[in-house]
Order: structure tokens, then sequence, then C-alpha cells
């Protein structure tokens, strides 16, 4: 009988799901699965939902997992611990992420921040060796990738593009505890609040776009000042790793036209030659962009011998 390859599995654990699946060598799924992330119930239950959603697949496949790929909300040390947070997830702040799952998992794990290995995902699914990656959902975060490596930096949050201050008269507070960065007002939250503020009704981002889509001009306007805030607060990034080419991806960029369009836009007119030509795009490889780069990252983390696909653990 043929030796198989190893098998690796991706998990992806955000503050609203977590989401687990065999990840192949060439980036494509099978088996994916997903749950609400119990976000505010402690650490060790978001842990145990994760578990369980991988026991879920083992039990259903019959796979005996080589090794785990771990995107997730927060910075972390060499060792899988998290070393800074926001509040998306209650209590995240110091947990070691790596040797939680892995003693109940029984497999190496690796962990990354979840919008890193997002950005790996996306150099997976599109072989682009150089680009900003930018994913603007309940959060906005950010990646560099530059010569097909994403870069770490000294805190391990380097393109955390979402804490950049704006100037602004509304003064909000963002998750980080800041004021007036721009995720408090070009994330979904923070497009929802804004629609709240204007209206004095609280609708939710996909209501909010699809108003905006039908012609609603408050909606539309609501979506089109966060995507030019956000789009103006990229300049300089853009002009500090000349990119080449944004990548928008997470939820709001699920809008399309109504927010891609402003935000190239405005940032294109906030920069000059050369950096005035930067591409924006949406991403390619979609809402499991971090289970895609996670699943690679397992890959790369295996030895040799095994991640090249020679005999491995059954």
């Amino acid at each position: 009988m043929p030796a198989r390859g190893p098998v690796v599995v991706g998990i992806d654990i955000g503050g609203t799901k977590t989401a687990a699946a065999v990840v192949r060598p060439d980036g494509s799924l099978a088996h994916r699965a997903e749950t609400p992330t119990p976000a505010q119930a402690g650490p060790q239950i978001v842990l145990d939902t994760a578990a369980a959603l991988v026991a879920t697949i083992a039990e259903r496949t019959g796979i005996t997992p080589d090794a785990f790929g771990v995107g997730s909300a927060g910075a972390f040390d060499e060792h899988g611990v998290v070393v800074h947070s926001t509040d998306h997830l209650a209590g995240w702040s110091g947990t070691d992420v790596a040797g939680g799952l892995r003693s109940r998992l029984g497999a190496p794990v690796v962990v990354v921040n979840d919008v890193h290995a997002a950005a790996t995902g996306e150099r997976t699914t599109s072989g682009l060796e150089r680009f900003l990656f930018v994913a603007v959902g309940t959060g906005i975060g950010g990646a560099v990738v530059a010569d097909g490596m994403v870069l770490l930096g000294a805190s391990g949050m380097a393109g955390s593009v979402g804490h950049v201050r704006i100037p602004s008269a509304r003064h909000r507070v963002c998750s980080c505890g800041g004021a007036d960065h721009v995720e408090a007002f070009a994330s979904g939250p923070g497009i929802e609040l804004t629609y709240a503020e204007f209206t004095g009704r609280a609708r939710d981002l996909r209501s909010i776009g699809r108003l905006a889509a039908e012609g609603d001009v408050i909606a539309a306007q609501v979506i089109r000042v966060a995507a030019e805030d956000l789009g103006e607060s990229l300049a300089s990034a853009v002009v500090t790793v000349d990119p080449g080419t944004v990548l928008l991806g997470g939820g709001v960029s699920g809008l399309g036209a109504l927010f891609i369009d402003p935000l190239a836009e405005r940032l294109r007119a906030s920069l000059r030659p050369p950096f005035a030509d930067v591409r924006v795009a949406a991403a390619r490889s979609g809402p499991d962009a971090a289970l895609i780069g996670a699943g690679r990252l397992a890959f790369e983390s295996l030895p040799a011998t095994e991640a090249d696909g020679s005999p491995a653990r059954s």
C-alpha cells in the first residue's frame, strides 16, 4: 500500500467563528467545519471549542493529522503564547495557544496572528510575492508580504494598519483602547455605528450594503466615508513598504465596489508617483484565507522528510 503524505489541519480562531479544515499542499481545503466562537467564555473554552471541531473532522474522515496550523487574533511569541491582544477574545492575553492545543490534539501546533496567516493564504492562492494585505472585518488588520515572506516585525504585529490614528471629531475608542484609530470607523462595527448615528436606526453591515446597492444615499455615503478614511490612512504604509499591490480581505471587502472603489480613489489621490500607481483589488482567497495560510505554515513546520511527501506517522 503506498505511503501517504503528511496531513495537516488549519484552524482559524476568530472573534465570531472558529473554523477548521484539512489543507492540501496546493492550498485547497477539505472537510471544512465551523462553529461560533465562545469569545467571552474565556480562553480555555475557546481552545476546547477548537479541539472539538478538529475531533469532529477526525471522526468524520478517520484521519490522524500530523500537524496543525492556527491563525488567531493577537500577537504571539515563538512558543505560541499570546503576548498582546484586543478585547475581541476575553482574557486572551497570556494564553498558551500552542501548548493548550497540542495537549488537546496530540500533534505539533504552530500558531501565528490570523491576519499574517491570511496573508500567507493569499500568497499561496495568488502566487504574488509582494503585497500589502488588509483584512477589514470585525477589526482591521494588515500584513506585509515582501519577497514571498510575511514580515513579522519586532513585536510580531508588523502591518497593523488598523491602529493608525486619523483626524476625527467623533472621538471613538478602538478595540485596542486607543482613540480615533481607523479601525473604529472603517471596520464592520465602525460602519454600523456610523450608520446608527446618522439615522437613529441599527442595521448590520449586510443590510447597510444592500441598502446602498439599492440606492439609499445615507447608506452609500456611510460606506464611502469609511472607505475613504481607510484609503487615506493606508498611504503612509504604501510609501513605507512600496508593495505595488494592496489586497483587501475580510467581510467588509465583500461590499465590493461600494467600498473598494472609493478606498482606491482616496489612496491614490493621497500619493504621488511612483507610489500613486499602486494596484488595489479584492483578495482572491476569500474568507478561508487564514485557514489556507495556517495549513501552509503547518506544512512548512514539518521535518523535510514529511513535508516533501515522504512517509509520515499514521
